[in-house]
Formats: C-alpha cells, structure tokens, sequence
C-alpha cells in the first residue's frame, strides 16, 4: 500500500522535475497504473477501498435484533433494564445458533443506536439574578455513630450566582422536600422568582397528555406562603436542570467523599452548611467573579420573606384512645390523658418534629420518628393518671428508664428506705406536683431538697413555697461624702485596744436620729448636724431623694457605722 511519502516523490517528480510516468515508475518501481492513480487521485491521503461491502457472521441476524430492541422500545422498559450487547449475544448464541463472537454485535448495537438516537444539541442557557433555581434530591452514604447510613440530599442552587443549599434528610417524603424549601429560603434569606423540578411524586400527583401536572395541595399551600412559580422539566429530561445536577456529584464527590463520619444529623448537616459557605469562593463558569460576589449581586432582587417561614409539615386528623396515643404513619404519639376520647385532634408532621393540635391551641409536641412501631412518650402526660392508677408506676412504658431524672430516682430510694411501706405512695404524691407546678421549678425544688438531704414531700413543698426577697437597692451616696467609705467592714483590733486603753471616758455625742414622721424643716435641721458632726457641706435637696437614704425610723450613720 502507497504512504504519504510515496505520494510525495511520484508527484515531485512528474509535477517538478518533468519526468515522464515510465521513468518515475521504474525509479520507485511501481507499475504506470499505480502512477496514474497517484495523479488522478484527488485526495491526499492514501488509503484502501473496497469494491463491496464487507461481509459479517452477524448480518443475518440483524433482524432478529431489531425486533427484540423495537419490542423493548414499544413496551417503554425502563432504559436500565433494556438488553445489552452481552445479553443480545447470549440469546442469540441459545436461541439462534449464533457462532460469532460479541464484538460484531457491539459494534451492530453502537451504530444502530447513534442511527435512532442521534446525539442532541442544546442551547447555552442564561438568567438574570433571582430568576430561578433548580431543586433536586441526590443520596450518599455516610457513618451515623458506629452505622453507615443512606442519606438523601436536598440540593438547591440559584442558577445566576451557583449558590449553592445542601441538606441531609432520612427519606424523601414531602415534610421533608418543603422543608429544605423553608431552609434554603432562610439559609439566603430570600426567595427567587421561579424554582425548577423534575417530576418528582412529592409534588407532582399527576402529568398529563400536554404536560399539564397536578400538584400536591401541601405543595400548592408552601407556594402560596412565599410565594413562587414552579417550573419542571420535561419526563426524563433530567438534563433540563443541569447546574442543580452537578451540585448532587459535587456533594457526594467532593462534600461527603470517602463516607466521613458524624455524630448525628444534626452534625452532618452543619458540616454540608460549611461546605456550601466555603464553595462560595471559587470562580463562577464563563466569569471572572466568585459565587459570593455573584450572590450579593442576586440578593436585592430576592423577594423578601414577608411571612416567616412556611408551613413546612403534613397533617392528619385522628382521635386519641384509651392509651392517651395518637398514630402517625407507623409511629406512635402521646397525648395528655386529659386529651383521649375527645374531640379530633390535628396531627402536624414536619420532618424533625410532630406536633398535636386542637382548635385552641398546640397540646402535645415530640421529635419525629421513622421507626416503625416507635412510641415517643412524654411522662408529663401520664403523670395525672397515677392519682388513680399508682400501680402504673413500675410497668407503664412511659415511666420507664425513669425519665423524671436522677434527683426524683435518689428521692425516691430514699422514702422507700426510709418508709417501707407508704414510700412509693409518698412517691406518687411527688411526681402528682408536676399538675401543680412547672417541670423546671419542680426539678430544681427537688434538686436542692436532694442537696440538703431533706428527704420529705412537706419539705418540697416548703422549698417551692420559699421566695427569695428582692435585694434592696444600693443608696446613691455621692451628696454625703461621709458615707462614700470604701471599707469591707473589718477593723483593726487595735482601734479596739485604744479605746478601751483610753483615759479619756467622756461620752461621746450622740448622733443624730431621724424619724420617719419629721417635717421638712426638722429633717434640714438634723442634716446639718449631720453635716456639722462629720465635718461635710451637704445640701439637703428634694424629699424624694432624702428619703432613698435619710428617712428611716432609727438609723444612725456615719464613717465606720
């Protein structure tokens, strides 16, 4: 086969040096029709054609595989689960006899694709500041404690700047997709114009024919709260919302590589905050500015958030029964005994929290559990019933691990000890005070009975009745500079000494004494002896004033008094 040099030295030779085509075929020993085609040749580049197609083991199957790969396409099997070149070629060598190797069948699969699936092309897309953002959820494994745990993240992230929200959740329920709204609205404390989704089941109950959606009214309810336009992408169109893509491989790359460990969630998504405040200094695609800078930039257009944040929860209603417990999906929920077998109650699920409504007000609170057939209890709530069942004490669920605290566990050993048989009596008489009291001053009653060992109901009950007085106000004595004595109190004993050593024993006058019913002019006339007696010039102004220091019944005062 002819090289690009041999190209090169026929057509010197013919086109420059003006040899003939005999000559320069026996100089470089090729026949004249392969001269003629060097001259003719329109291309530079040498290379090999063939007169007919090659021929393949494969061909008389290429029907075979064009049906399978047509049926898979008209049934819509999930692209993930459509047939491989590995599996067409297994079948094929069970089904059909096939002898050839899988490459040939490679190579049919990759050029039939690219045939019926030609590569898009896209636009380069652009926004104004506060224009959009794009939301999706992303998942990474990360260790709990001593577990390795799935997390699913909800990223945000504006579309102008590249800000970006990351935040870990236990699952993908709708509490949990509105709160991250609620969150990432508050982590840049404003709300842009438009937020974009693919067609996730949390928020879209339904697409139909014309891309027409349905959405979920607790959806429908966050984007009257703020309020924004919801955008979203086209079905498996995923790419639509692209800069939001890259940030669920940033997180799970870059965020949470190598799965680190964490104490809680609680600490996992203080350290993806921190992550998402430090991404904030690097370049922005096609600018020469950083996120930040860009983010500051978007800020004033952000609508502000005029109402607080929004109601981030799902709810339910339901009654509470015998066992004083309402249900939530496959958790349990304790509600004060007062509460069971009345009106229905409204259960409000957020994604950290549960809350217990009535038409007047909140009744019950606890943390969320995704556990199934967990109880969160609250003692409180049981505590008026042990006035007629103290017998729950020892085996009601909500009183065991004695969650009252240590200082009720010490308490109680104490007047078990000491009255075998009506300690536990006494007992209940105690936890009965939390209808009466609050929790924290009970505890703290009970904490400095267990301080002074004063093991006694009665002497709880002193201790809560106990109020310490007010201290009394420090007297301004800046007009009697007498009194303005910087002294602890102490005095040398040889003060003492002198005077009991002293020879002079004339009693000393008496200092004036001022009582609380003077008159104007006996009290200015008992100031200036007073004044006269410790040698100071004070003016004596408004009675008001005097009587912060002067007018009370018996005082004596005066340097060292």
């Amino acid at each position: 086969m002819l090289t690009m040099t041999d190209y090169e030295k026929i057509r010197f030779s013919i086109e420059r040096e003006g040899l003939s085509q005999r000559e320069v075929a026996r100089r470089y020993h090729h026949g004249r029709d392969t001269i003629r085609k060097v001259l003719t040749d329109a291309e530079t580049e040498p290379r090999y054609r063939r007169t007919k197609p090659a021929s393949s083991p494969l061909d008389p199957f290429h029907g075979i595989i064009d049906g399978w790969l047509e049926d898979e396409a008209a049934r819509k099997v999930p692209r993930k689960q459509r047939s491989n070149s590995l599996q067409i070629h297994k079948r094929l060598r069970e089904e059909h006899g096939y002898m050839g190797s899988v490459y040939p069948v490679r190579r049919y699969v990759r050029k039939r694709s690219r045939r019926f699936n030609p590569q898009q092309v896209y636009y380069t897309l652009s926004f104004q500041p506060a224009e959009e953002a794009q939301i999706d959820w992303g998942q990474a494994q990360v260790i709990l404690g001593q577990q390795v745990v799935t997390v699913h993240l909800f990223c945000f992230r504006l579309s102008y700047s590249r800000a970006a929200f990351v935040r870990a959740y236990p699952c993908e329920k709708l509490e949990c997709f509105m709160d991250g709204h609620v969150r990432a609205f508050r982590y840049f404390d404003g709300v842009p114009r438009r937020c974009c989704y693919d067609n996730l089941k949390t928020a879209v109950i339904q697409v139909g024919d014309r891309q027409e959606r349905r959405l979920n009214d607790h959806f429908m309810r966050l984007k009257a709260h703020y309020p924004f336009q919801a955008r979203f992408c086209n079905v498996d169109s995923g790419h639509e919302k692209g800069r939001v893509e890259n940030l669920v491989k940033l997180a799970q790359r870059d965020f949470l590589v190598g799965a680190p460990r964490f104490a809680d969630m609680d600490a996992l998504n203080a350290h993806l905050e921190r992550c998402c405040r430090e991404d904030l200094v690097r370049l922005a695609p096609h600018s020469q500015k950083t996120r930040g800078e860009l983010l500051e930039e978007e800020r004033p257009a952000f609508h502000p958030l005029v109402r607080g944040d929004g109601p981030a929860y799902v709810s339910k209603t339901t009654f509470a029964g015998k066992d004083s417990l309402v249900q939530f999906e496959r958790s349990f929920y304790s509600v004060p005994v007062a509460e069971a077998y009345t009106n229905p109650v409204a259960v409000r699920a957020y994604a950290d929290r549960v809350e217990v409504w009535k038409t007047d007000g909140m009744i019950a609170a606890h943390p969320r559990s995704w556990k199934a057939g967990h109880f969160e209890l609250d003692f409180l709530h049981f505590i008026p019933l042990l006035e007629a069942k103290p017998a729950g004490l020892s085996n009601a669920r909500a009183f065991l691990g004695e969650p009252w605290g240590e200082d009720f566990t010490r308490f109680r050993a104490e007047l078990n000890y000491r009255n075998p048989e009506n300690g536990e009596r006494e007992f209940v008489e105690l936890l009965l005070m939390f209808t009466e009291h609050p929790e924290a001053e009970l505890k703290r009653a009970v904490a400095e009975c267990a301080r002074m060992r004063a093991w006694s109901v009665a002497a709880v009950r002193g201790t809560l009745a106990f109020t310490v007085s007010a201290p009394c106000p420090s007297m301004d004595v800046s007009r009697w500079p007498g009194l303005a004595v910087d002294t602890d109190g102490v005095r040398p004993a040889a003060e003492y000494d002198a005077i009991l050593l002293s020879a002079d024993t004339e009693e000393p006058e008496p200092l004036p004494v001022f009582e609380a019913d003077l008159s104007w002019a006996e009290t200015e006339a008992a100031l200036t002896r007073y004044d006269e007696c410790f040698a100071v010039d004070a003016t004596v102004g408004d009675m008001a004033g005097v009587a912060l220091y002067d007018r009370r019944r018996g005082w004596r005062g005066g340097p060292g008094a």
